[in-house]
């Protein structure tokens, strides 16, 4: 807070007004008094023995208030240091969150209480404990390189550990750690766990259903299209023409089914994060060919034109041949779906700045304006499409960007309603990187 003007100003109107009183005092003895049998060497000694005096009074206040206010400012200082270190010990102590301090040979130098009921020890039985040796990851190479960047003095963050607790209890955490040099400059780590066990058993149990999902709902949907087939081929002239078309309506129900089961398992795998890539040598003209020829069917009933553009010199290359077809098939299929008759597809790749470029452009319907910005949303379907192709489930273009995701590329389009759509798909070529032919 500033002080006012007033209080500045009283201490200097004090002391004009005492040294305006003792002068006048002085000036009415020297008029009205005669000195002049006053012995003036006398008189000057003890002026300037009462000068002295007064200049050491004031000396003396003066260095009283600076010490008085040094302590003052020492001991609100000190207490404020106390109350700071308290707080923060407090605030170490009984955090949720598990704090360990460890050395930099990885052992145990204090615990909170949380970290203490992570482990499932006393804090006597914590300390002095290389804490590397009660964690677990799921490649035991890698706990290593996260001490080796410890000790490099790399900060790590949120990676997954297993928790060896003395209950054998099943405990997972995601694990931070940095180094920082302590008040005796010793080179210390601050450890912090997140408790993620309940996270970590909810993704198992849908790991296992997806995985459970993946046998017992495409058991079935091969039986029925088998016996269908079968039914279909036994004797077909005693069939009528109604009850071959009822086969025929069954066989594309199940294909519908099962493309249906399909697609939300790969979503499944997808957000679960379970979906890695495998890499191998793939011929992408191939795999593009083959893709065409699955919905020739479809674009010859539409009579549409497809026109490619392969790059020669970009044949063959090592990628992951189930994301790069589930892109390509589900780009292309709503290229064919959506494309009116006798319609126009381009479908091509290529290679631009290191990149691997996948281009599959249309004449159809296009996408409205309105809803381009949601179109890879899981479960949407733009307005025109829903209103003149009622089928269609609205995973296949979130799938494609999942897809895309995994191999760390990036997908786009431009599209004008009633004129058409173009799809771009970029990789990375250092993801797909170019193998030689020869």
């Amino acid at each position: 807070m500033r002080p006012s003007p007033q209080k500045i100003n009283k201490p200097l109107i004090q002391s004009v007004i005492i040294f305006t009183g003792l002068f006048g005092a002085v000036l009415g003895l020297t008029l009205f008094f005669d000195f002049s049998g006053i012995d003036l060497g006398g008189l000057l000694f003890l002026v300037s023995f009462l000068c002295c005096v007064f200049i050491a009074k004031n000396t003396y206040d003066i260095s009283s208030v600076s010490e008085n206010n040094s302590a003052q400012q020492q001991t609100k200082t000190k207490d404020t240091a106390v109350s700071s270190e308290e707080m923060y010990t407090q605030l170490y102590n009984n955090s949720p969150i598990p704090y360990v301090l460890i050395t930099f040979a990885g052992a145990v130098e204090s615990a909170n209480i949380a970290a203490v009921r992570m482990f499932d020890v006393t804090q006597s039985q914590m300390k002095g404990v290389n804490v590397f040796e009660k964690m677990r990851t799921s490649d035991e190479a890698h706990l290593d390189l996260v001490l080796e960047k410890f000790r490099s003095g790399i900060a790590i963050s949120d990676e997954m550990v297993s928790i060896d607790r003395k209950d054998k209890r099943e405990a997972w955490a995601l694990l931070s750690l940095f180094t920082f040099t302590d008040a005796w400059g010793d080179r210390v780590g601050l450890l912090t766990l997140v408790d993620i066990t309940k996270q970590k058993k909810a993704e198992d149990a849908k790991s296992e259903f997806v995985s459970l999902a993946s046998h017992q709902l495409r058991t079935p949907i091969a039986g029925m299209k088998w016996s269908a087939e079968l039914l279909q081929m036994d004797n077909p002239k005693s069939l009528t023409d109604r009850q071959h078309k009822y086969i025929d309506r069954l066989l594309e129900s199940i294909r519908r089914m099962a493309i249906l089961v399909d697609d939300f398992l790969r979503v499944s795998r997808f957000e679960l994060g379970t979906f890695q890539p495998e890499l191998e040598a793939i011929n992408l003209k191939q795999l593009c060919e083959d893709v065409l020829a699955e919905q020739s069917v479809l674009a010859d009933q539409k009579k549409i034109i497809v026109k490619t553009f392969f790059d020669s010199n970009l044949t063959t290359v090592k990628t992951d041949s189930n994301l790069v077809r589930m892109i390509v098939t589900n780009i292309y299929t709503n290229a064919v779906k959506y494309t009116r008759e006798e319609g126009t597809i381009h479908i091509g790749y290529g290679k631009k700045d290191e990149n691997l470029i996948i281009t599959i452009g249309d004449n159809g319907m296009g996408i409205p304006p309105e809803d381009q910005e949601a179109i890879f949303s899981k479960l949407f379907r733009a307005a025109n499409a829903v209103r003149n192709v009622p089928d269609g489930t609205g995973l296949g273009l979130y799938i494609v960007k999942e897809a895309v995701s995994v191999l760390r590329g990036s997908v786009s389009f431009t599209s004008t309603e009633n004129i058409g759509t173009t799809f771009e798909v970029i990789l990375p070529i250092d993801a797909v990187p170019v193998v030689s032919s020869d």
